[in-house]
């Protein structure tokens, strides 16, 4: 066993030591399997403060620095008896693919008693829904993750946070029951199921649900707003981009943020326009927002064109990293793509999941 790492644990068992520094806690990254051990056999003796504690740290720094990995850390979490561990546990475990997962996620949003961990498992789904969308996940797989969301929606004792969740993850799967259910969260008392039906309408990429989501861009509501310009972006509307526009000076910084981001994945002259000039703003959120979004939006500006170079001078301006630079090897990307895709279609579908997800 490591040392440091064994040092960490004697530390994050005691009652008086200080807490570890970030630069300590990034040993807890790829753990083998003898520091997995070890970890899994403290955890318990760990105060709940400093549980709570360290599980927080671990996804800022794994958010802050992609490199950084604490996914055994997280999979001992989940199992914790702190239900805001475990949330925080279930936040770090976003990018966490394994299908082996499913049945626990699919658990813990049944049975778990805390509002809060039902609801996060429910949103987890999310991306595994996605991904069997997409091609990439186990079709038995894809049809037990689609039951049990289902089921959750159907739940007529559950929480509202935990339904709207489901619902969110559902909206990812193209199956005929998401467009009722989508109607009946949006014609809800409840305005929370509102706001998920809006952000649900933009993952379809249905274009059928456009009045709708131009119509609460201008809700009086924050979250409405916030959600209907993200809809809006999923959904490529360019009639949104006048309202699109207003919304990224928009008195709420969130708000602001999916309108400009939506305005990256709707992309024009006028959009492009728009983004370099808040890419000039005083405002951080703002610029460092539309900076983002003109990233997104580069790849489909002719690098020939006027735009392009007043977009390499704001890019450069801001990495150091030039347009030219940037679209440089964006064809061999695409090329390397679908030579994976090709690979993938070569290999033998893995059907050891059949009878686990019947």
């Amino acid at each position: 066993m490591d040392p440091d790492i064994r040092e960490m644990l004697e530390v994050l068992q005691s009652e008086t030591a200080s807490f570890p520094r970030r630069v300590e806690l990034g040993l807890l990254t790829y753990l083998d399997r003898e520091d997995e051990r070890a970890l899994r056999e403290a955890w318990p003796r760990i105060p709940v403060e400093k549980r709570r504690r360290l599980i927080t740290a671990l996804v800022e720094m794994a958010e802050d620095d992609a490199t950084l990995t604490f996914e055994d850390v997280f999979l001992v979490a989940v199992g914790d008896s702190d239900a805001q561990v475990r949330v925080a546990a279930l936040q770090g475990l976003w990018d966490y693919m394994e299908e082996d997962f499913i049945p626990t996620l699919v658990d813990m949003m049944k049975s778990d008693p805390s509002v809060a961990v039902r609801a996060e498992a429910a949103a987890s789904l999310s991306r595994f829904a996605n991904a069997g969308e997409l091609g990439d996940l186990n079709p038995d797989a894809t049809e037990y993750v689609r039951r049990a969301l289902v089921a959750v929606w159907n739940s007529p004792d559950e929480d509202v946070e935990v339904r709207r969740r489901a619902l969110e993850s559902l909206s990812f799967l193209s199956v005929d029951e998401v467009p009722e259910m989508i109607r009946a969260a949006y014609s809800d008392t409840d305005e929370r199921m509102n706001a998920s039906a809006v952000y649900a309408m933009g993952q379809t990429l249905d274009e059928a649900w456009a009045p709708y989501v131009l119509r609460e861009l201008k809700n009086p509501r924050p979250e409405m707003r916030y959600e209907a310009a993200h809809a809006a972006g999923e959904l490529r509307l360019t009639d949104a981009l006048p309202m699109l526009l207003d919304l990224a000076h928009d008195a709420d910084a969130e708000v602001r943020i999916a309108a400009i981001t939506s305005l990256g994945l709707i992309g024009g002259e006028r959009a492009l326009q728009a983004l370099l000039e808040l890419a000039r703003s005083a405002d951080e959120v703002t610029r460092e927002a539309a900076l983002d979004a003109l990233e997104i939006a580069m790849f489909e500006v002719d690098p020939l064109s006027p735009l392009a170079a007043e977009l390499e001078e704001v890019l450069s301006a801001a990495s150091g990293i030039g347009v030219d630079e940037l679209f440089e090897g964006w064809d061999e990307d695409e090329d390397e793509a679908d030579d994976e895709d090709a690979d993938d279609e070569d290999e033998d579908e893995d059907d050891w999941g059949r009878d686990r997800w019947n």
